[in-house]
């Protein structure tokens, strides 16, 4: 993936390249992670790695400061930061409906209630769910549905996308034969 000439002159202007970050104040407090191309390029396993750590981060409702759990965790285990902050983007007030009644219906099954029980609780009014013993619910609904989802995108991820594959140069040695025919001379 390449990026347009007008974000590389951007980059340049705000001193975002490699070469003027390295000694500036991210790489002391981070070292050579924050040069590594895994944090930048979309590649097969840094997309998988983000999704492993993104998701469940995501998932857990309530969390302050999502993004900054997910950029450490990116930097941990070198997964695309990108993606992994993007992610955060999914727990919005926009996706909390249906959100938070998953991780609590979850949550009640995995404690042993019967489902059509919570599906009945749920569908009649959801809003105990932040009182009390269904807080636990939440939460442990959560925990098991962001592990669940990390795992099985991981898993996706990594077998679905494929990297693109690397260009090498043309050696002269095995550049094209000649054009009239006749035989190449080794030098």
């Amino acid at each position: 993936m390449r990026l347009p000439l007008w974000v590389f002159r951007l980059m340049h202007r705000q001193n975002l390249s490699r070469h003027k970050m390295r000694g500036g104040r991210l790489h002391r407090w981070f070292g050579d992670r924050i040069l590594d191309k895994a944090l930048w390029l979309p590649t097969r396993n840094s997309l998988a790695r983000a999704w492993l750590i993104g998701f469940p981060i995501t998932v857990i409702p309530f969390l302050p400061a999502q993004s900054v759990f997910a950029t450490i965790g990116a930097l941990v285990v070198r997964g695309n930061l990108l993606l992994c902050i993007a992610l955060q983007f999914l727990s919005t007030p926009f996706t909390a409906p249906v959100h938070l009644p998953a991780c609590y219906f979850v949550g009640q099954v995995a404690r042993g209630v019967n489902p059509r029980d919570v599906w009945r609780e749920i569908s009649h009014g959801s809003k105990h769910l932040l009182t009390g013993d269904a807080v636990t619910s939440l939460y442990l609904g959560a925990v098991i549905v962001g592990f669940l989802g990390g795992l099985l995108g991981y898993a996706i991820l990594h077998q679905t996308w494929r990297d693109k594959p690397k260009r090498h140069p043309r050696s002269s040695i095995h550049s094209r034969p000649p054009m009239d025919g006749g035989t190449q001379f080794p030098l």
